[in-house]
Order: C-alpha cells, then structure tokens, then sequence
C-alpha cells in the first residue's frame, strides 16, 4: 500500500507541475503552440517584441493568421519588414493592455492598443453564427489563454485607423471629391463627424459619372432630393463586410432599407458592388462602385 500510495503522490505531483508549466506559457507560447501565427511570430521577433509579449502583461493579443499576412500585397509585407518603426506600430496595433475574453468584448467596445490609436470591436449576433470583429478583421478562433492574457486569432491584418472620422477619410482620398462636395452641399458634414458610429456606402467618383446625364446636376441643385440620396449611403452603426450576411435588410438614415447581398464576386448593396472598406475613428465607409438610389425617387431620377 506504501508503494501504491508513492506512486499516486507521484503522478499526482508530476500532473501538478504539468498543469503549472501549462498554465506559466505566455502569450508567445501561445502563439507558437496554435501553429497558424508563423508569419506573425518571425515579424514579432524582427520587430524585438518576444520579451516584451514574454512580460507580465497581461495582454490581449488579436493575432493575425498566417493566411491573413499571406492574404496581403507582397509589396506592403517587404514594406513593413524593411521598416521596424512601422512594423512595430502595426503589430503593437494587434495588442490591447489587460485580458479580454471574448465574453468580455461588447458590440461597438472601443479597446485602447498599445499602438495608441483603438480599436473597434463588433459583434454581429442577428443571426447564427454570432460574428466578431476587430477592425473589421473576424475573430475567426477566440479565447486561447495563456499565464499573461489571452490571444484570439483573427482572419485579417489589422491597421491603424486613420486618425479622422469618415468625413476626414473621404476628404483627403481625391476618389471621393464628388461625394465630399455633396456632403458639403447638403449641410451632412457635421453630423457625419459626430460620435456615430456610422457606415457610409461610399460611391466613389466613377460611380457618380455612372449616372445618367444631368441627374448628379440636378441633385446639387436640389437639396432637399441630394439629402434623401445621401442618407440612403448611411447606417447607424459600424458595419464590417465580416458582418454583413446574405438578405441582410439594413435601415439606413434616410427611412428604406438596403439589402446586402453576397455573390461570387463579391458582396453587394442593392446594385452596387463593395469594394472596399476603410475604418475612421467614428465608423467604417463601405466603398462602393455604383450610387445607391431610394426606391422612391428612382423613376424621377432615371427618366426625368
């Protein structure tokens, strides 16, 4: 029985210390552990932030997966691999001081990064499955916890946010100068660049020109009509394409809803294709490449 009892004390002891050296792995650990962070773990090391991620923390770490970095331009990952000062940025971008378990993140949450600059976190529960995004980017496997945090993998690389509301994003792309002058000629600056948050459905200046002659004219001179168009580009919200699903009808400002549609080439709004998205400090605009029309006013504006 001696021996018996020996041997129990022993096992017993070994799966202790076993349990400990499991829960002493910090969030590097982590990383090396889940096998998909590759890519990430060579640019932390480059950028000399393993003993800093190796510290007490505690940390919650939205780490980028290989096949997100892979997802990238190769010219913009030579960029940030031969900048240390960027690429440092970027990574401490993905890196929020204190341990945030999924259950801890709340939609519209803005989480401080170590970076500086927040980041927007949003949940999508309509429907299963709930989806949650960080800047957009889908937190595609959440909650791997380690001795200082917590890391949730995430399905794209994140960027700073450009520091300026959705206002100040169009204003300073010159793809947009048609769509500023008509926020301007409308009087919707200042509330565009209020707290929101909002998603404006951008139409870019090659969407404007798509129209039929004389209606972009007519709509200038008509404040009233240039409004009910313009609201019908904004939802009350931030809306990533992560969160947009299929015959989602969304409210926009203006009163009529838009559908979302999801289609081999892409996700669409009504007629129009999203091309890209931009996160602002108040909201995300949805670049699109076609002017959305209310249904009311679309016989007035197409054949009149």
């Amino acid at each position: 029985m001696k021996f018996v009892a020996a041997v129990f004390c022993l096992a017993f002891a070994a799966s202790v210390h076993a349990t400990s050296i499991a829960r002493a792995k910090t969030v590097v650990n982590v990383l090396q552990d889940l096998g998909t962070e590759n890519t990430l773990i060579a640019l932390v090391q480059k950028a000399g932030l393993v003993s800093a991620l190796e510290g007490k923390g505690p940390f919650t770490v939205f780490a980028p997966s290989d096949a997100a970095f892979a997802a990238l331009p190769k010219e913009l990952v030579k960029t940030l691999e031969a900048n240390v000062t960027l690429l440092t940025e970027v990574l401490e971008f993905h890196v929020a001081p204190g341990t945030a378990l999924s259950t801890d993140l709340k939609n519209n949450l803005l989480v401080p990064s170590l970076a500086g600059p927040k980041i927007r976190i949003n949940i999508y529960d309509t429907s299963e499955p709930t989806v949650i995004t960080a800047e957009g980017a889908p937190v595609i496997s959440p909650d791997h916890t380690a001795s200082n945090g917590v890391v949730h993998v995430i399905g794209q690389v994140m960027f700073p946010v450009p520091m300026g509301t959705v206002v100040d994003i169009a204003v300073g792309d010159k793809d947009f100068s048609t769509l500023v002058t008509a926020v301007s000629k409308a009087g919707l600056v200042a509330t565009l660049s209020g707290e929101g948050p909002f998603t404006v459905f951008a139409p870019t200046n090659a969407a404007f020109a798509k129209l039929p002659a004389g209606v972009l004219d007519g709509l200038l001179k008509n404040v009233t009509a240039l409004t009910n168009v313009l609201t019908y580009h904004v939802l009350p919200g931030a809306y990533y394409q992560a969160g947009l699903r299929n015959g989602d009808m969304l409210k926009t400002v203006q009163g009529m809803d838009v559908t979302i549609m999801s289609k081999a080439g892409g996700d669409m709004v009504n007629d129009a294709k999203i091309e890209a998205q931009v996160s602002g400090t108040n909201g995300v605009i949805q670049v699109i490449d076609t002017v959305l029309i209310p249904p009311s006013m679309h016989y007035e504006l197409t054949y009149n």
